[in-house]
């Protein structure tokens, strides 16, 4: 076996990633001009500088791979950090696995992450997000401090933009935890009966479809809906149904994402529920509740739980969570086969400093006003002038912008007239559209039809599977927390047994990991407490890393003390959350199947 042979295996174990990328790479990369070689004697002065970035931090971005003489040194002066290897040159180092047995390097424990190529450098940032404490130190070998300064400095920039948007997602997934678990479970009764996303693809293919959002903007072109209606797809994303139930505008679809209480404010007036209705696992159940009919449900990606009690594989699910609903609804019409998607209302920033449409109430004008005179960011707009805007919509611009992108066989036409400039579309006034689509006729009954034919064709073996999933994990709720308490039992002491008894203290930390992997390796935990304690799972994922590596026996046992048990703490007290919406997600799925029974 030869050091190329060599290295490929243990890249395909370690880093398959890497190793997917490598496998049918031509010998021809060998030749490169652009190819550094390391120095092997140690780089003192490089080491010295390092110092300086390093310092207390417990994770190491490491820009260059090179041949991994300058990354070896930097493991064993650091031999309880954690090591993210980014080389952007995929001809680099595949001449370096190609000429050296990296085996030992590859699988050094502290080497704990390796991205190849411009594609996997966010997959790095990922890694890195989930395992760093408060900072990352971020090293660079030699070759690049002299020849990309530049780029290092973008690649920082990404970096901290992508840990801001990772830091973000998870505080709001902190916030809003309970209520979407609430909501998947709740929900769970009804999309067993109601017709998926990913059973209506394609019923619309080539057709024009309207995403309305509810930005002040929509005020000037709303009339022009009502006559788009004959001839392209309206949906109203979120909160614009309420402007469209104000001009007595009934949507061909409405889309529901938020899983807070106040999005039950949107959906308040009846009428607002007459039209068919799109709603997300994770959305408020409270508004699927009051409808009884003309529903179609999408399972996100990121609900695990749903997809594991409903027996769906990820690659069922067709959509992909955004920071707002406008991104739910373009997929659902992507998805439904429209080839030309409009955006009107989508103003991502508040001209004539106006935070709606007319008609949408369900947030009270004084935080609206409080938004608006707080904005600091100011943005292009499609007139050439600069808008004020939030953190927020700037979100949720990147978020869709990423989405046009993505969809380089869609046409995008922003015809939001005085809202911010979006990459990815054209912007066009709605007049000239509706001369376009003029022509088109669109089908309203398509729709409801086709999602009436599939929900007649659910199988009642789903329902039971799920029935029984929920039911054996919920009597295995009982054993686990049993568990739980007696491992809390098992760590409490650790501390001082570590300095006094060190014999029984190891003996106790084999203990602990034998019974915690019990725990965790029962097929439910991670689906369910991934959802309920994200940030708290988030925090363990950190330090586990850095749990195995310490070699000191003390300061083990204090790692496990704290980064475990305070877990283990957490874990119990959601046994009641979970016991009671677990049971009511039962009893909704069994009132179903009782309304079924008596038709």
């Amino acid at each position: 076996m030869n050091n190329f042979e060599r290295n490929l295996a243990v890249l395909k174990n370690k880093f398959p990633h890497v190793w997917n990328e490598l496998k049918d790479i031509s010998e021809a990369a060998s030749d490169n001009s652009n190819a550094y070689v390391e120095p092997i004697e140690q780089d003192i002065p490089w080491l010295e500088a390092v110092k300086q970035s390093v310092e207390d931090t417990e994770c190491i971005f490491v820009y260059g791979f090179g041949q991994g003489l300058g990354l070896m040194d930097l493991i064993e002066q650091y031999t309880s950090r954690l090591f993210m290897v980014y080389e952007p040159d995929i001809d680099q180092f595949y001449r370096a696995i190609l000429a050296y047995d990296l085996t030992p390097l590859f699988d050094h424990p502290n080497f704990y992450y390796l991205a190849v190529g411009k594609e996997q450098l966010n997959s790095l940032f990922y890694m890195a997000s989930l395992h760093m404490h408060n900072e990352l130190a971020f090293v660079a070998l030699r070759h690049y401090l002299e020849s990309e300064m530049d780029v290092l400095r973008e690649v920082r920039e990404k970096f901290q933009k992508y840990n801001h948007t990772y830091e973000s997602n998870q505080n709001t997934h902190a916030l809003f935890q309970q209520d979407w678990v609430r909501n998947s479970m709740y929900q769970m009764a009804d999309m067993l009966r109601s017709p998926s996303i990913e059973s209506l693809q394609g019923i619309y293919e080539g057709l024009t479809a309207v995403v309305v959002a509810s930005g002040p903007s929509l005020q000037q072109d709303i009339d022009w809906i009502e006559r788009m209606k004959p001839h392209a797809f309206i949906v109203a994303a979120g909160s614009s149904i309420q402007a469209l139930v104000k001009h007595g505008i009934k949507p061909h679809l409405a889309v529901t994402l938020d899983g807070g209480v106040i999005n039950n404010k949107v959906f308040e007036a009846p009428e607002t529920l007459e039209a068919p209705l799109l709603y997300a696992s994770t959305s408020y159940y409270g508004i699927t509740d009051r409808k009884p009919e003309g529903k179609i449900h999408a399972v996100m990606s990121n609900d695990t739980i749903t997809q594991y009690y409903m027996g769906l594989n990820h690659s069922d699910v067709a959509m992909t969570p955004t920071p707002t609903v406008v991104g739910t609804a373009i997929q659902a019409a992507v998805w439904m086969g429209a080839t030309r998607i409009v955006l009107m209302g989508q103003d991502l920033s508040f001209p004539g400093n106006k935070f709606y449409a007319e008609g949408v109430n369900h947030v009270g004008e004084i935080h609206n006003r409080n938004l608006v005179d707080n904005a600091e960011v100011e943005i292009p707009n499609v007139n050439g002038g600069m808008n004020k805007t939030n953190v927020n919509f700037m979100f949720m611009k990147d978020a869709l912008e990423k989405m046009f992108g993505s969809l380089p066989d869609i046409e995008f036409i922003n015809t939001t007239r005085n809202g911010a400039s979006l990459a990815g579309t054209t912007w066009e006034p709605i007049e000239n559209v509706w001369e376009r689509v003029a022509g088109q006729t669109f089908n309203a009954d398509l729709l409801p039809q086709s999602a009436s034919e599939v929900a007649s064709n659910g199988t009642l073996e789903r329902i039971e599977f799920t029935k029984n999933k929920l039911k054996s994990t919920l009597n295995d709720f009982v054993q686990v927390e049993n568990e739980v308490k007696a491992l809390l039992k098992v760590i409490n002491p650790l501390r001082e047994i570590s300095r006094t008894k060190p014999a029984k203290c190891q003996n106790t930390i084999v203990e602990i990991e034998e019974r915690w992997t019990r725990i965790v390796n029962r097929e439910w935990f991670t689906q369910i407490y991934e959802s309920v304690l994200p940030r708290e799972m988030a925090a363990f994922d950190q330090k586990q890393p850095l749990i195995v590596l310490e070699q000191n026996l003390m300061k083990k046992a204090d790692l496990l003390y704290d980064v475990l048990g305070a877990l283990l703490k957490e874990i119990k007290n959601k046994f009641p959350f979970l016991d009671e919406i677990f049971k009511e997600s039962i009893a909704r799925i069994e009132r179903s199947e009782a309304k079924e029974e008596q038709f």
